[in-house]
């Protein structure tokens, strides 16, 4: 997740260099291209603030865990010492890993579409899920440090970083619903703490370094022990299969004799018994997530007051509301079609998380109110709630309508964005070799074919 990124923005400003992740140039050079920036183009989503405060950014932040600083770091700056040719755009690594995600998360998708393994699947999708969850997140501390080590870190890096982050929250998300066998219907509870426990981490998180300008990540943390606990729970899978998950050993065997040294013996019949090796998974897992999630929203909300942090967890809230509603008044709806109902709640999910970094990196006001894309989600609650629709064809064609457009409308969304970010900062996203022209050297280049063609006309 956003390890990697910890050290590259360490030293992360905007500057005139010809980098994917730019260092710090002369204040006045950046004002200078700042001001000619602005003047040169009409930015679509960047306003006159953001661009100015843009250049200016500087990431602090560090990271806790003691398997990141004594084994998964030391690897990824072996990796990028020994493994990774000096052209190469820290973007371009951080991409990579997400594509490799991608390819475990479309065969796991290929074998078991509707998120219930109905067959044995081949055991080998399990084996890549796990490789691949172990080089994304290797290849996710590569990238900051590569951008440290050819410096060319620049505040693009980290959100970049921080949006392929929150997409490949639902490859996880997915494939450890799938993994752990879980039933769309009968394990309904577990699923959705399988998709929006990693989400509310995510968010919360983004939402506290909004607000304290900085990322601290505690000592167990979902980028390193949550990736390799995932990686490990899909090892298991393709060793034992994913049945392994259903059986009870765990609680049996290790759970109910550990208890039974301290509760007395009266009570034992009034201990749950069933508990399946998936369920204390899921179950200690959201433990962990509520708690530290409780802990970061207390800190900010005491440091900086409750009017001006709370709202800004609206938009997160009024999905997982919305959610929650429509599955409880008709469940249907969503395991109808799971996996264009997943997607949907990823680009949702997305989309505001990523606007709220891109407010944090600009130093501008996140707007909850503009997040319109939320808007149809809300009205499709309330019809569902106030019973005027059921599950069918025409949830169904509504909710493939809406993810297809939501889908289509992020895609453009980050492609404008990132074009407008590279041109404030006068750098390439994926590309850290060929020079970008200043904006000095392309506004006198316009003046130039602007004369030129003057002339031309002239001498017609």
């Amino acid at each position: 997740m956003m390890n990697g990124t910890v050290e590259a923005n360490n030293i992360c400003k905007g500057s005139s260099r010809p980098s994917g992740r730019a260092t710090s140039d002369s204040g006045d050079n950046n004002e200078e291209l700042v001001q000619l920036s602005s003047s040169m183009h009409d930015f679509f989503y960047l306003s006159d603030e953001a661009v100015r405060n843009l250049p200016h950014f500087q990431y602090r932040g560090k990271d806790l865990s003691l398997l990141y600083r004594y084994i998964l770091s030391p690897l990824a700056v072996f990796c990028v010492n020994h493994l990774t040719p000096s052209w190469v755009a820290p973007n371009a690594i951080t991409l990579t890993g997400l594509l490799i995600m991608f390819s475990a998360y479309g065969a796991v998708w290929y074998y078991v579409p509707d998120l219930e393994i109905q067959s044995d699947p081949p055991r080998w999708i399990f084996l890549w899920t796990g490789i691949a969850m172990l080089l994304y997140q290797t290849l996710d501390n590569m990238d900051g440090k590569h951008a440290v080590k050819t410096k060319s870190a620049s505040p693009l890096g980290l959100l970049f970083d921080h949006g392929v982050d929150a997409i490949n929250s639902i490859f996880g998300s997915a494939n450890w619903i799938i993994t752990l066998m879980l039933h769309p219907v009968h394990d309904a509870a577990l699923c959705f703490a399988c998709v929006f426990g990693p989400y509310g981490m995510f968010f919360i998180s983004t939402w506290e370094e909004y607000h304290t300008g900085e990322l601290i990540m505690p000592i167990i943390n979902g980028p390193s022990e949550g990736l390799l606990s995932g990686a490990m729970m899909h090892f298991v899978s393709w060793w034992a299969g994913p049945q392994f998950w259903q059986q009870t050993t765990t609680w049996d065997d290790f759970v109910i004799p550990f208890i039974l040294n301290f509760v007395p013996s009266f009570l034992v019949e009034w201990l749950p018994t069933n508990i399946r090796n998936g369920e204390i998974i899921v179950l200690v897992s959201s433990f962990g997530i509520v708690q530290e999630m409780i802990l970061k929203i207390r800190y900010v909300v005491r440091t900086f007051g409750v009017q001006s942090t709370v709202c800004k967890l609206l938009p997160f809230v009024t999905l997982v509301v919305c959610a929650l509603a429509v599955g409880f008044v008709d469940l249907d709806i969503w395991v109808s079609m799971p996996r264009t109902n997943l997607h949907l709640g990823a680009a949702l999910f997305v989309e505001m998380t990523t606007e709220l970094m891109a407010a944090h990196i600009t130093h501008t006001e996140y707007k909850v109110g503009q997040r319109w894309i939320l808007l149809p989600l809300v009205a499709f609650t309330l019809v569902v709630c106030f019973g005027w629709i059921k599950a069918g064809v025409i949830t169904d064609n509504f909710l493939l309508i809406y993810a297809s457009s939501a889908l289509t409308f992020l895609g453009f969304k980050f492609a404008v964005v990132i074009h407008e970010v590279c041109q404030v900062l006068n750098i390439w996203c994926f590309d850290i070799t060929t020079p970008r022209p200043t904006a000095v050297q392309r506004m006198r280049q316009g003046d130039c074919t602007g004369n030129h063609s003057k002339k031309t006309a002239k001498e017609e």
